[in-house]
C-alpha cells in the first residue's frame, strides 16, 4: 500500500510535531520506569554471602549501583556517606556485571575479593539494577526509606551539592524514625 495523498504529505508543521514528539521521548528521564517503592531482592556478595533486602526494614538504606565505566566514581559517594552515618544506615554497593560472561563470574568474584574488603553485591543478571532504573556508565545512588519508598535518587559523580541533598534526605528519614 502506497501512502500518498494530502494526509500523508510531509509538511513543516508535521515535521515539527514529529520532532517534538521524538524529542520529548528522548528527553524523558531514563528512570521513568523505576519504581516508587523498591522490590524485595537478594544478591550475593563477592564472599558468597547472600544479602536479602526485605521491606519494611529497621534502617534507612543507601544503595550505590555502578558498572565498570561508573566504578571510578562510586568511591566519591560511598566514603563520605559511610563516614557520616557509619552504623546508622544500611549502605551497600551493587556491582552491575551484566557484561561479564557467565564463564568469568568466578573470576570477577575473585577480583572483587582481592581488591575490595567490604561486601559488594554482585548483580550478574542485571535484574536488580534494571528494576531500580539503573542508568549505565555512572554511579546511581538510591536512598530508600524504612517502608521501601525511594526517597532520593542521584546519578553521576558525587558533588558537594549532591552529597548535601542526599544527607538532607537521610537525616530527614532518620529524624522521622525517632
Amino acid at each position: 500500500m502506497e501512502l500518498r495523498g494530502s494526509r500523508f504529505r510531509r509538511t513543516p508543521r508535521r515535521a515539527a510535531l514529529l520532532m517534538a514528539v521524538l524529542l520529548s521521548a528522548v528527553a524523558a528521564p531514563a528512570r521513568a520506569g523505576a519504581p516508587e517503592r523498591t522490590m524485595d531482592f537478594e544478591l550475593r556478595d563477592q564472599f558468597g554471602k547472600a544479602l536479602a533486602y526485605r521491606f519494611p526494614k529497621e534502617r534507612v538504606s543507601v544503595l550505590v549501583f555502578g558498572d565498570r565505566k561508573g566504578s571510578g566514581q562510586v568511591e566519591g559517594w560511598v566514603r563520605p556517606v559511610y563516614e557520616r552515618y557509619t552504623d546508622r544506615i544500611d549502605l551497600h554497593g551493587v556491582a552491575v556485571l551484566t557484561e561479564v560472561p557467565s564463564l568469568f563470574h568466578g573470576y570477577a568474584r575473585r577480583q572483587f575479593r582481592k581488591n575490595v574488603k567490604y561486601p559488594v553485591l554482585l548483580d550478574f543478571k542485571g535484574d536488580v539494577s534494571k528494576a531500580f532504573g539503573y542508568e549505565g556508565d555512572k554511579p546511581n545512588v538510591l536512598v530508600i526509606a524504612h517502608d521501601g519508598a525511594v526517597a532520593h535518587r542521584a546519578a553521576g559523580s558525587a558533588t558537594p551539592e549532591g552529597l548535601n541533598r542526599l544527607y538532607a534526605e537521610v537525616d530527614r528519614l532518620l529524624d522521622a524514625r525517632r
